[in-house]
């Protein structure tokens, strides 16, 4: 072992930590989230402030296209599955390392060049807003249409609280276009004194057009996140036309109108009045807009657009891999011994891309690099 040590030192290469002495191995189990939602990892939001929109979903199908263009057109490292996906005979596979998933499905026996992709947050999320609409642009040009797109508004200022949302729907002031609204609440045995986790959804999932409502900040906390200051998310989910429609627009709109057209969208789908229940449809309707609502969507139409940066840490990649792949690697090792191990580090060595390098904090070597057997 201390020889293995000393000819890895002098070939440059770093050593990969003991799994035992490693703090990451034993990472603390987060809880399991309320939303339902994949959501991109919260990497350096603490020094986020104000209010900010992203695209935190898309998925499409392209009449006309093929597996190796979609790779190209979104990049990452897809591997083929023995299972199809979503009604497709044939499935590809994208695990990103903010956590993210994409699928990838075609070979439908009457539209062999039909191409399905569903791109969940996480990826989305990290996306320049050019290449979001490049991608858009590019599915109109070849006559596609967009299956859902989810856009994400954060408040990190602190104007409305979940409970607040809540309260008013309660109250019978949320004007929307939906007919129930579902809120839940985690809490620990202290009750109220300790809660752990609020969300409010409207609509239904199955629906065209679905909002949700969350306190993101309680989100990462449960996650082992440390997030200062308030961090509501509204989160609306678009399906078939309404998703087409998004599509459409973030293709030909300027990137600096997408605000105004994404509050626009959760406007005509909600909003909050100094109202009741009882009141009639067109008096609530007309009736003035609460000064909380008022100050949110003014703020909204001030947002941003972010980027979430979504790779990971070594330690966290670390934490993830003793976690997931602890088991299987320890029953390959009985099963077959560590030969076939030291081959798959040789093959996957030549298969870097930029993010392995990062990982390592090296500088991408001008021709590939292959571990030496030892």
């Amino acid at each position: 072992m201390r020889e293995r040590e000393t000819q890895r030192k002098d070939d440059g290469r770093i050593a990969p930590p003991d799994v035992n002495l490693t703090p990451a191995a034993q990472p603390p189990s987060p809880q399991p989230s309320i939303t339902g939602a994949e959501t991109a990892h919260p990497q350096d939001e603490t020094r986020l402030d104000g209010f900010l929109f992203s695209v935190d979903w898309l998925a499409f199908t392209v009449p006309s296209s093929s597996v190796e263009e979609i790779q190209q057109r979104v990049a990452g490292d897809w591997m083929e599955l023995e299972k199809g996906f979503n009604g497709y005979p044939r499935a590809w596979l994208y695990l990103s390392t903010g956590g993210g998933s994409g699928r990838m499905g075609t070979g439908m026996p009457h539209r062999a060049r039909e191409v399905h992709v569903s791109l969940s947050g996480e990826i989305v999320s990290a996306w320049e807003p050019e290449k979001v609409q490049a991608i858009c642009r590019w599915i109109n040009e070849l006559k596609g249409h967009g299956t859902r797109v989810d856009v994400a508004l954060d408040d990190r200022i602190g104007h409305a609280t979940v409970s607040q949302v809540i309260a008013a729907a309660d109250a019978g002031q949320a004007v929307m276009r939906w007919r129930t609204y579902d809120a839940k609440r985690r809490c620990s045995y202290k009750g109220q004194d300790d809660i752990q986790g609020e969300m409010v959804s409207f609509g239904s999932r199955q629906s065209e057009s679905y909002l949700r409502v969350y306190d993101k900040r309680m989100e990462a906390a449960g996650k082992g996140d440390v997030v200062d200051g308030p961090w509501v998310r509204w989160e609306l989910e678009f399906k078939k036309d309404r998703a087409q429609l998004c599509v459409d627009l973030f293709a030909h709109l300027p990137l600096d109108e997408w605000r105004e057209f994404t509050v626009g969208l959760l406007k005509s789908c909600i909003s909050f009045r100094d109202t009741t229940a009882d009141s009639p449809a067109w008096e609530r309707c007309r009736s003035s807009e609460l000064p909380w609502w008022k100050a949110l969507t003014e703020g909204f139409t001030r947002c941003r657009f972010h980027v979430a940066t979504t790779d990971r840490k070594l330690e966290e990649v670390l934490a993830w891999f003793s976690q997931a792949m602890g088991p299987t690697i320890a029953a390959i090792y009985c099963a077959v011994g560590p030969e076939w191990i030291d081959k798959v580090i040789q093959s996957g060595s030549s298969r870097w891309k930029p993010h392995h390098y990062q990982l390592m904090k090296k500088q991408k070597p001008k021709r590939p690099y292959l571990l030496k057997a030892t």
